[in-house]
């Protein structure tokens, strides 16, 4: 059910909430662009820098349930200005640090802040939205993950070269800061006609029987398990290709930061076209499992392409990550009716997502140095995407 409201409205919603999400992965996406900064700074090797990603995912993966949990005692608007909040508080206390477990810590209080996001906006995209324009709608908001990305990619080297690494942190922590101000003033509480029909359902019923329906439910699991193969390979690719283009490619910061927010443009550009696909379809799971296949095939070459190859299998497979996030957040906000329980859908979906963005960018960092280097890195995400398309092709969605 959509609530009543304006086509404008809906879509003024959607811009906001789309602004805030971005908050989330420029925060977390902003370590790679700096990535042998911090590994100087820290006195991190090589094997270990990929924390600096991975556990910003591990507080998603430890909130992912209790989140739901959490998202259903206190609505959408409550949660979203909690997850704001914990990414100014993470990237402040990141900046002025000089201690590594101190920003370890300071990027896991950064990650529930992103966890709380990816709960919250779907869920508030599929109350304001049709099932006819969720796709086209789910399109748009997918694009906050190339959309972070490409915003600081884009700034951090330039930052970095003039204040060191500290003023990205501070430029995370600003944005966090804006757009939590503006979802805060234009993210209304819950509606009246939605406050009507969750206050005539008893809240504890409600809890229990859509957290046993959710976890139940066999097909979002897979969906989550495919969601989960594809944060796995795709951050892998995002965290170390900037790394890859220095030490392999002998690119610059700046020049590898550039191919980096090339790439994420692409990924803005896959991600609307994925809902209209979709929309027009019927199908997510095509928009689902057809890129990642051809993601499958492109992984081998990036290892082995040149300094003017590498540039274009890179845009070829940041344009086909745009795809699956706009099925995978469909499909589970549809694979469960009530509104509130999508907030649980979410946490399950995150399940997925945040096991692959923990175990991705370490794993990867370890094959490189004690498992054959960066070819054998890069083949190591062939089998992970491979068994998210399984995954996917399994799952009973349309």
């Amino acid at each position: 059910m959509a609530l009543p409201s304006s086509h404008r409205s809906s879509w003024f919603i959607l811009l906001i909430v789309v602004l805030a999400s971005v908050a989330g992965p420029l925060n977390q996406f902003k370590a790679p662009p700096v990535l042998r900064l911090l590994m100087d700074a820290f006195a991190m090797p090589t094997s270990k820098a990929g924390l600096f990603m991975s556990v910003f995912s591990f507080a998603g993966l430890v909130l992912a349930i209790p989140g739901g949990f959490i998202f259903q005692r206190l609505g959408y608007r409550l949660t979203g200005l909690v997850a704001v909040l914990a990414l100014v508080i993470g990237a402040a206390v990141g900046a002025v640090t000089l201690n590594a477990g101190t920003m370890l810590m300071s990027r896991f209080i950064e990650g529930i802040g992103n966890s709380f996001i990816g709960m919250v906006a779907p869920a508030v995209i599929a109350l304001w939205f049709t099932v006819e324009g969720r796709g086209k709608a789910m399109g748009i908001w997918s694009a906050w993950v190339p959309l972070g990305s490409i915003i600081i990619f884009s700034v951090a080297p330039f930052l970095a070269t003039r204040w060191n690494w500290q003023s990205v942190w501070w430029f995370g922590c600003m944005y966090a800061l804006c757009v939590g101000l503006l979802f805060y003033l234009f993210i209304s509480p819950t509606p009246p006609e939605m406050a009507a029909i969750e206050a005539a359902i008893p809240r504890q019923t409600h809890t229990r029987s859509g957290l046993q329906g959710v976890l139940r439910n066999k097909d979002l699991w897979l969906i989550s398990c495919l969601w989960g193969c594809f944060s796995f390979s795709f951050t892998s690719f995002l965290t170390w290709a900037p790394t890859f283009l220095r030490d392999v490619h002998g690119f610059s910061l700046g020049g590898a930061s550039f191919l980096m927010s090339v790439m994420a443009m692409l990924g803005i550009a896959g991600c609307p076209t994925a809902g209209w696909i979709s929309d027009r379809m019927r199908s997510r799971k095509f928009i689902c499992v057809m890129p990642m296949l051809a993601m499958l095939l492109l992984w081998p070459l990036a290892s082995v392409a040149g300094s003017t190859t590498f540039p274009l299998v890179a845009i070829i497979i940041a344009f086909l990550a745009g795809f699956p996030p706009t099925g995978v957040f469909s499909a589970a906000s549809e694979l469960v009716g009530e509104e509130r329980s999508r907030g649980m859908a979410m946490g399950v979906i995150q399940i997925g997502q945040n096991t692959g963005l923990l175990l991705g960018p370490v794993v990867f960092g370890l094959i490189i140095q004690f498992f054959g280097g960066w070819s054998a890195a890069f083949w190591a995400l062939v089998p992970v995407t491979g068994a998210g398309i399984v995954c996917g092709w399994m799952a009973k969605i349309k």
